[in-house]
């Protein structure tokens, strides 16, 4: 029998007007959140979320709607990503990156959300944001094994919120020959070109499920026809893994802003 381990968003409103500062059962006990800012909190400390200072703005939840709101925007702090970072990164053992799952393992994870508003890039686009990603990291023995003093990390897979569609990329072999350590290189991967979700979803609830097993990945978006990839890439893929969810704007251009509601977050391994 599967372990099963159930992160969900169970709302329980109590009688009033559904303001943001209601109470609810939201369990984000096996989640390790980022904010634009840099903050970090995980199970104990993420647990007190509502009434951390640290976490409003761009982390709360909203009893009208009944989400978790997680907005993104530029802001001051000791972030080092790239762009505008407000995440939620699986954690299997609370408190700890460092137990995750293997393809072998597999995991799923199924999402309901709706990207309320984005903001417009200085060329007119739309930015683009990243709700979900599968990633992948060296484990110990690997690590060591490759003589690094920290686990190389790389996304296997992500979703795009972009131009108002969902656009699936995933990492693919260079070269599908590769073997042995070279397998556990950057290098040796790149991005495919994507593939697109069939209806424009823009600013509407979406369901997302992903399913990872060894030699196989399904994407299902609503109840459009499933992305299946089995190809060496994903049996030749041999890092461990873990699943990130949230709001990753893909700008630090001034003004940029986007924010996410999530109505559900479970995750079975």
């Amino acid at each position: 029998m599967k372990k099963r381990i159930i992160f969900f968003l169970c709302v329980c409103c109590f009688l009033g007007y559904g303001q943001a500062n209601d109470k609810a059962a939201i369990d984000l006990w096996n989640w390790k959140l980022e904010l634009p800012s840099g903050y970090k909190a995980s199970d104990w400390k993420l647990s007190n979320y509502q009434n951390d200072r640290f976490a409003a703005p761009f982390f709360y939840y909203d009893g009208l709607k009944g989400a978790l709101v997680m907005k993104a925007y530029p802001a001051k702090g000791t972030s080092t990503a790239k762009y505008t970072r407000n995440t939620l990164r699986e954690q299997m053992q609370p408190g700890s990156n460092d137990v995750n799952w293997t393809m072998k393992e597999g995991g799923i994870l199924e999402v309901e959300l709706d990207v309320e508003e984005i903001s417009n890039s200085e060329s007119g686009q739309f930015h683009r944001t990243i709700l979900v990603q599968v990633d992948g990291r060296t484990t110990a023995k690997q690590t060591k094994q490759l003589g690094l003093t920290k686990p190389a990390s790389l996304p296997m897979l992500k979703i795009y919120w972009q131009d108002g569609y969902l656009k699936v990329v995933r990492k693919v072999l260079k070269d599908e020959g590769t073997a042995g350590d070279a397998l556990l290189d950057k290098k040796s991967w790149k991005e495919d070109k994507g593939i697109h979700s069939k209806r424009r979803i823009g600013n509407d609830k979406v369901k997302i499920r992903l399913e990872l097993k060894r030699g196989k990945i399904l994407v299902q978006i609503d109840d459009e026809r499933p992305i299946v990839y089995r190809d060496l890439s994903v049996a030749q893929w041999y890092f461990e893994n873990y699943f990130t969810v949230g709001n990753y704007l893909q700008s630090k251009e001034e003004n940029c802003f986007s924010t996410v509601n999530y109505y559900k977050i479970e995750v079975v391994h």
